[in-house]
C-alpha cells in the first residue's frame, strides 16, 4: 500500500539531507542519554529527562524507517524533529545546572540541522533567536545564573555567538547547494533542448529525404523504367523474329533479351527498394509475394512462393536481410540458373527466421566453383545478424539458397544499398 505522503512534491524531499541528520541525531542522543545517567543521580528529572530522549529516539527512528523505505521525508518531518531537539536539549539544561551544564554543546548539531533544512535564512534565524532568548532566560535567571563579577556574561555571549555562526553556516551550505542543484537543472533542460531540436532537425531532414526518394522514383517509373520495359518488349520482339533466321544477330539478341530483364528488374527494385518494409506498411510475408510477383512479371519465369509459421512481426534488421537475399537470389536466377521455375519458401518461427530460395537450372559444383561476390554478400548479411547461410548446387540439379537468422533486436547495420553482382 503507497503511503498518503508519496505524492508530495518531489522539491520539498529533504531526503539527501535527512541521512546525514538521522545519523548525526543517533550519536547525540546516545551522548546524551550516556552523560545523563552515568554516575547520575536516580531523580525524578532524569526520568523526565530519558523520556524526552526516547521520545525523540522514536521519532528520529520514524524517519529513517521512512527513508529505508524509500517514502518522501517532507518538511514537516524536518521541521517538527529539529523542534524538538531544540525543546528537548532546553528543557534538560533548564531541568539541570543551567548555566553551569555542558549540555549546551548539543545546540550546535541541532542548530546546524535547522539551518540546513529549513526552508528560509528569515525562519532559520527566527528559530535561532528563540533558542538564544530561551538559553539566555535559563542562564541568567535561573540558579545559579551568571555571575557579573566573575565576567561569565562573556562565556554566555560567545555561546551565543558560536550558536549564530553554525547556523550561518548551515544557511550558506544549503544555498550553495541549492544553487547548485538549480544550475544542475537548467543544464538538464538545456540539454533536453537541444536534444528536442536535433530530433526535429532530424526529423525534418529524413521527410526532406523522403520526399525526395518519392520524387526520384517517380522519375524513373516515368522515365526509364517505362523505355526499358519498352526497350525489352521490342528486343524480345526483335529476337522472335530471328529466331526463323539463324546467325550472328539471332543468337546476339537472344543474349540481349535476359540482358534486358534483368535491367528492368533491377531498375524497379531501385523504385520501390524497402520503402514499405522500413516503414511498417507491409508484413515480411506480404513484401515476399509482392518481390516474388514482380519477378515473376518482368523475367517471366514463375514463382511459387511457400510461407509458413505465424505472420507476427519481425525486427527491421532481419527483415531488410531477407529482403536482400531473396533479391540477389532471385537475380542469380535470372542472370545464372536458366530455370523453368522457383520455389521461395518462408518459415516464421517464435525464435527465428527461415529463407529458401529454390531453382530447377543448370547448377553447379559448390566443391570446385568459388563463391561469387553475391553468394559472399549474402553469407556476410546473414552472419552480421547471427545467422547462418548455406548453398546447395549440383550440375544439372539446380541450386537452393537457404538463410537462418536469429528472431533478435539487431543494433548492428545492415546494407542499405543495392549490391554489385
Amino acid at each position: 500500500m503507497a503511503d498518503p505522503s508519496a505524492s508530495q512534491n518531489q522539491s520539498d524531499d529533504y531526503r539527501y539531507t535527512q541521512r546525514v541528520t538521522v545519523v548525526v541525531r543517533w550519536f547525540l542522543l546516545a551522548a546524551w542519554l550516556f552523560v545523563l545517567n552515568y554516575r547520575g543521580d536516580r531523580t525524578g528529572q532524569v526520568a523526565i529527562l530519558n523520556t524526552l530522549g526516547v521520545m525523540l529516539g522514536v521519532v528520529n527512528g520514524y524517519v529513517q524507517w521512512r527513508l529505508v523505505r524509500g517514502w518522501p521525508v517532507g518538511r514537516r518531518h524536518v521541521i517538527g524533529l529539529s523542534l524538538l531537539d531544540l525543546a528537548i536539549i532546553s528543557a534538560g539544561i533548564g531541568m539541570t545546572s543551567r548555566f553551569d551544564n555542558s549540555f549546551f554543546v548539543f545546540y550546535y548539531p541541532a542548530l546546524l540541522g535547522v539551518g540546513l533544512v529549513f526552508p528560509s535564512r528569515r525562519a532559520s534565524f527566527a528559530v535561532f533567536a528563540l533558542t538564544a532568548v530561551a538559553y539566555t532566560v535559563i542562564s541568567i535567571w535561573l540558579p545559579p545564573g551568571v555571575s557579573y563579577t566573575a565576567e561569565e556574561e562573556k562565556i554566555l555571549f560567545g555561546r551565543l555567538a558560536s550558536m549564530l555562526a553554525v547556523v550561518v553556516a548551515g544557511n550558506l551550505v544549503t544555498e550553495i547547494e541549492r544553487k547548485r542543484r538549480r544550475a544542475a537543472v537548467d543544464g538538464e533542460r538545456a540539454q533536453a533542448q537541444r536534444a528536442m531540436e536535433l530530433q526535429e532537425r532530424a526529423q525534418k531532414a529524413e521527410l526532406a529525404a523522403q520526399e525526395e526518394r518519392n520524387r526520384i522514383a517517380r522519375e524513373i517509373h516515368d522515365g526509364i523504367a517505362q523505355s526499358i520495359y519498352a526497350l525489352n518488349l521490342n528486343l524480345e520482339t526483335c529476337a522472335e523474329i530471328a529466331r526463323n533466321q539463324p546467325g550472328p544477330l539471332a543468337e546476339r539478341l537472344q543474349r540481349l533479351v535476359p540482358l534486358a530483364k534483368q535491367t528492368l528488374l533491377e531498375t524497379r527494385h531501385y523504385i520501390y527498394d524497402l520503402k514499405p518494409l522500413l516503414a511498417g506498411q507491409n508484413d515480411l510475408p506480404t513484401v515476399v509475394r509482392n518481390q516474388c510477383r514482380e519477378f515473376g512479371t518482368v523475367s517471366g519465369i514463375p514463382v511459387t512462393v511457400d510461407i509458413a509459421g505465424e505472420a507476427h512481426p519481425v525486427p527491421v534488421p532481419v527483415a531488410s536481410a531477407c529482403y536482400r537475399v531473396l533479391q540477389e537470389a532471385l537475380a542469380n536466377v535470372l542472370k545464372h540458373a536458366r530455370s523453368s521455375r522457383v520455389v521461395v519458401g518462408l518459415e516464421i518461427g517464435p525464435d527465428k527466421a527461415i529463407l529458401s530460395v529454390k531453382d530447377d537450372g543448370r547448377g553447379f559444383d559448390v566443391a570446385t566453383r568459388p563463391p561469387g561476390y553475391g553468394i559472399e554478400n549474402m553469407r556476410q548479411r546473414a552472419e552480421e545478424l547471427g545467422g547462418s547461410l548455406r548453398v546447395e548446387s549440383q550440375s544439372g540439379h539446380g541450386t537452393t539458397v537457404t538463410m537462418k537468422l536469429p528472431l533478435v533486436e539487431v543494433t548492428s547495420g545492415t546494407h542499405q544499398g543495392d549490391d554489385r553482382r
